[in-house]
């Protein structure tokens, strides 16, 4: 490239064209008053604080020295609506401008700062905030699903810290936008997905730091009732611990950051093993004192049963000498009822009508009546008898009646 032999010589250094540019702000700019709305509000330990002012179209960062000896406990958050008075000056080394603000004032809540809080009262009163409605943590997640920006430094974080403490979880990474206008969709279309495949036991959803601005996604209320309407219980970690928003109101467990919502919803897979491996000797010693017990207790018994056997062997010969005193007596018994029986049945025999007739007796009855005949005067010449003999008998008339 060729150029003209003055421009050397007529060409400045960056520090030399920024330290003029810096003189013609500072001449210009000396006091200024500005109205805008805080955002990136932070406080670094010297007691400086740093902030960005903006409107709708533009942003413009500032600074206020000794901020924290001048607004102790003061009331300026993100979102705080301000008008600052101070001067414009040049950061040399990083070639900006920037407010150096020497006075602050409270103008008012920002818009976004009014739209958080009247959503955040409308949630309240429908009970979205309630704990009565918030689902448990599952004491094991085997699945966990992450809603989140997959290039930001969260999904890093988060997967870093589950694989520390379980190193073969099963992850499902949702990608959203985590700021922006299509923010809040992207969201709400995760949180729907993961109902809807039923794939995962947790949801985590988060991002990293950043502005109230930044934030916002977070606040609107298609988000609420995606979380509110999920079956599966869902861990916010939006931001940093100073960081509020409505999916934290709503969510089932509010975590400060990403990687705490990563630390809550995992356990320590050692820690686990420890707490079986314990539960394993407070069994096994359980068993131990249960199988003793059950030792000493059948020792007893063995005793008891030692000392019921002699006494039932003592009873056994008493019970043999009943036995055999027993047989005795029913054996003499036996024999005089069979003696006694053995007479009866021969005096039976003997007393037998059909024996009786078998020696030549006979039994006569009278024809009509068919009554005994013992006396010969009970009937007369011409009666009809029947006379009974040992085999068969006889039908015959009187022919005469001896006396």
């Amino acid at each position: 490239m060729e150029y003209p032999r003055e421009w050397p010589t007529l060409a400045l250094t960056v520090s030399q064209l920024t330290s003029r540019i810096r003189d013609c702000i500072y001449r210009q700019f000396r006091e200024v008053i500005v109205e805008g709305e805080v955002s990136n509000f932070k406080v670094y330990p010297s007691g400086h604080l740093y902030f960005t002012l903006k409107d709708d179209l533009s942003s413009l960062k500032a600074v206020m020295f000794n901020y924290h000896e001048k607004y102790r406990n003061g009331p300026i958050t993100d979102g705080t609506a301000v008008i600052c008075k101070g001067r414009i000056d040049v950061y040399e080394k990083r070639g900006e401008y920037r407010l150096l603000a020497d006075e602050i004032d409270v103008k008012g809540r920002g818009l976004l700062q009014v739209k958080f809080e009247l959503l955040k009262e409308k949630l309240f009163r429908e009970g979205l905030f309630d704990a009565a409605r918030k689902r448990p943590l599952p004491f094991l997640a085997r699945r966990i699903g992450i809603i989140t920006s997959p290039a930001g430094a969260a999904i890093r974080d988060m997967l870093k810290i589950i694989g520390g403490k379980f190193e073969n979880m099963h992850v499902s990474i949702y990608p959203v936008r985590v700021q922006g206008d299509q923010a809040c969709a992207e969201i709400v279309a995760g949180i729907e997905y993961f109902n809807r495949e039923k794939d995962v036991d947790v949801i985590i959803m988060g991002r990293g730091g950043g502005s109230f601005e930044d934030l916002a996604c977070f606040n609107e209320e298609a988000v609420a009732r995606a979380i509110c309407a999920s079956a599966i219980p869902i861990v916010s970690g939006v931001g940093h611990e100073i960081d509020f928003t409505i999916a934290d109101f709503v969510a089932d467990v509010r975590a400060p950051t990403p990687t705490a919502a990563a630390d809550v919803v995992v356990r320590d897979k050692r820690e686990l093993v420890e707490m079986l491996r314990g539960e394993q000797q407070r069994l096994v010693g359980f068993m131990k004192r249960l199988l003793e017990g059950a030792r000493l207790l059948l020792a007893k018994e063995t005793v008891a049963l030692k000392e019921k056997r002699t006494f039932l062997m003592r009873y056994e010969m008493y019970l043999d000498e009943l036995s055999h005193t027993l047989s005795t007596a029913f054996s003499t018994l036996y024999t005089e009822k069979k003696a006694r029986l053995k007479a009866a049945a021969q005096r039976l025999d003997d007393l037998n009508p059909e024996n009786i007739l078998k020696r030549g007796y006979s039994i006569t009855v009278q024809g009509d009546t068919h009554a005994v005949v013992r006396d010969a005067a009970e009937v007369r010449t011409g009666d009809q008898v029947s006379v009974k003999l040992f085999r068969g008998g006889l039908d015959c008339v009187v022919e005469k009646v001896r006396s």
